[in-house]
């Protein structure tokens, strides 16, 4: 038996083949395929190559002899060298230092991000309280206006309220409303009396939005 090596302008293929003789000709077969590594050599390609050469020659064991493999591991080797201690020290510490880049990497990454979201909790801390307040503020001047209408309809007196209506408009500027949201308000009611609530709640939405994380 003998290694044959065939080289493409990539890899570098490796079988194993017998010369036979059959009516007078010399006949070469193939027995089987031992690799293939890529060229030019690397320390990387050649660990892999030798560790799949060793698994191929131990299913090989019921056709080749103990000499017959020593024998094919030098002819290899001659052509592509087993890889020494020193050069696979080399790859551990190449690999080693790839690894403690990567994880450095996401470690930044996932220190920024746990950072901005800290900030986006702090802002919606904020919108919060000031919701909060806003909400106590419009509770108190609703039950203001409850307890004046029902005073009035008793037939008691009641300070205020011959002014113009509350501005609507005003108000809703007032609570953070742009021009582009009062616009839309006028498509879904021309910002009549019943048209608030949702323009309120579409309001809050945006400004939720405002403070929401990326990819939420």
């Amino acid at each position: 038996m003998f290694v044959r090596f065939r080289q493409t302008k990539r890899r570098l293929q490796v079988s194993l083949g017998e010369t036979r003789r059959a009516k007078g000709r010399v006949r070469h077969e193939h027995i089987a395929s031992l690799g293939t590594v890529e060229v030019p050599l690397t320390v990387r390609g050649r660990v892999a190559f030798w560790h799949h050469l060793h698994e191929r020659l131990t299913k090989l064991s019921n056709r080749l002899d103990t000499g017959m493999q020593a024998k094919v591991l030098g002819d290899v080797h001659a052509r592509v060298p087993m890889v020494t201690v020193d050069e696979q020290r080399e790859v551990k510490v190449e690999n080693a230092e790839a690894d403690e880049r990567l994880w450095s990497a996401l470690h930044e990454m996932h220190k920024e991000q746990s950072e901005g979201h800290k900030q986006i909790v702090v802002e919606a801390q904020g919108v919060i309280a000031k919701s909060q307040s806003a909400a106590a503020e419009a509770a108190a001047k609703a039950a203001e206006a409850k307890e004046r209408a029902e005073r009035l309809k008793r037939g008691e007196d009641a300070p205020g309220g011959l002014g113009k209506p509350l501005d609507v408009e005003k108000t809703l500027r007032e609570m953070g409303f742009k021009t582009a949201d009062l616009n839309h308000g006028r498509t879904i009611g021309a910002l009549r009396e019943d048209a608030i609530p949702v323009l309120v709640r579409e309001g809050l939405n945006a400004s939720e939005r405002a403070i929401r994380p990326v990819g939420a």
